[in-house]
């Protein structure tokens, strides 16, 4: 399982694997703790690194998905000012909604599904491209939580934006997290920003690279032409690996972070929930048909980051694909 090497950038340099595109060294960011979230309306001004959004089941909520749901909403607005967090919904007054809100989220109407219930995707882009002012914008998954390694790789990529003209997609893989939620030693503490990374080295495992979480995009710049890629769901099979291909295929620089941004997924002993389950899991198939999703893997990317001994985050570009 990757969460941090500390090692592996330096290494991969001596072996003459890797060029070094640019270093950032990180000592300057407050992430708030989760015992100084504060109850409040979301205020923000000005722009943010990432504009970060997704959406949440409303209905039919197993028990782990209730309780990353619940993670999720006090994790995510740790990173603010710096991250700025959109929760799509149908119903914008129910009783997540206020939560959220009070968590310090903004809160949107979603404004098309299929046929299931399942939100399209680049409708998300399109409302936060036009709403917000940020560096990236990015949809994640409702049940991922990050830690510092989310602004501080963030950061890296900014400082060599103007590098690759702006043109820029983050992604990487997710750190499954297995629990059971019967056990007492499963709480809410156990999943706090500083805890993350012993949690994903101890009971985590890297997910398999076809299953893709979040993805990060810049705006002014951006070579992916929105207008052409067909209107895929989000969270079932193929969306993932389609939008990560058509980045690459439309000439976005494509930055597989998995090295230095740790994503960690809530997943249940002995149950499986997969987008694969649901009523609709061919939908995005049948609509994207014959495709080689081989090229939406993040191993495919031809960048990465990766970080040093002392802490320094490089992005890195691959000689070979891995």
């Amino acid at each position: 399982m990757r969460v941090i090497n500390r090692t592996s950038a330096a290494l991969l340099t001596i072996a003459g694997v890797v060029s070094v595109m640019r270093i950032a060294n990180f000592h300057f960011y407050s992430v708030q703790s989760d015992d100084d979230m504060m109850d409040h309306e979301s205020s923000q001004a000005g722009p943010a690194l990432l504009t970060l959004f997704t959406t949440f089941k409303e209905i039919k909520i197993i028990g782990h998905h209730k309780f990353a749901q619940k993670l999720v909403l006090t994790n995510w607005p740790l990173f603010r000012p710096y991250v700025r967090p959109v929760l799509f919904l149908n119903y914008t007054n129910s009783k997540v909604a206020r939560r959220a809100r009070a968590a310090g989220w903004d809160v949107l109407r979603i404004n098309r599904s299929n046929s299931a219930g399942t939100p399209y995707l680049k409708d998300m882009y399109m409302t936060a491209f036009q709403r917000y002012d940020s560096a990236f914008y990015g949809f994640a998954n409702g049940d991922l939580l990050f830690d510092d390694g989310l602004l501080k790789t963030l950061e890296a990529v900014k400082r060599v934006a103007n590098g690759l003209d702006n043109n820029i997609m983050i992604t990487g893989r997710r750190t499954d997290v297995w629990v059971n939620l019967s056990d007492s030693r499963w709480t809410r503490d156990s999943f706090t920003v500083d805890k993350l990374q012993t949690v994903a080295i101890q009971n985590g495992s890297l997910i398999y690279a076809w299953a893709v979480d979040y993805f990060f995009f810049s705006k002014e710049g951006c070579s992916l032409n929105w207008s052409s890629l067909i209107d895929v769901v989000i969270g079932r099979p193929a969306y993932d690996t389609y939008l990560v291909a058509m980045a690459r295929r439309q000439g976005v620089n494509v930055i597989d972070c998995t090295e230095t941004l740790l994503a960690v997924h809530i997943s249940q002993k002995g149950i499986e929930t997969h987008g694969g389950l649901n009523s609709d899991s061919g939908f995005n198939a049948k609509l994207i048909g014959d495709f080689k999703h081989l090229d939406g893997y993040p191993t495919s990317a031809s960048l990465a980051t990766n970080v040093d001994f002392e802490g320094n985050i490089f992005v890195i570009r691959r000689h070979s694909i891995v």
